[in-house]
């Protein structure tokens, strides 16, 4: 399940995308902890959680999966279209 996640408290979600954002950039050097103030640190986290809730939120209206149910050839195609918030089931 896709989670972007919440800022609170002066933490990230754990779990979630924004927290998930926050520990790649961490990860890859781009980010050091150490060196912000609070109110960056503050502001910087709310801007993840509001690119991960942005991210999330397209990704259920636009999402589209089509599953193709033919098992053996003998039968017609089966042909099934989830469709996100923004679509309906086929």
């Amino acid at each position: 399940m896709l989670k972007a996640g919440t800022f609170s408290g002066g933490s990230l979600e754990a779990g979630s995308m924004a927290q998930a954002i926050e520990d790649a950039m961490v990860t890859f050097g781009v980010l050091k902890l150490e060196d912000e103030t609070p109110e960056a640190a503050e502001s910087r986290r709310k801007a993840f959680a509001a690119i991960a809730t942005g991210v999330v939120s397209h990704l259920l209206a636009n999402i589209e999966i089509v599953v193709n149910v033919n098992k053996f050839g003998t039968q017609p195609l089966v042909v099934t279209k989830l469709l996100g918030s923004a679509g309906e089931v086929k």
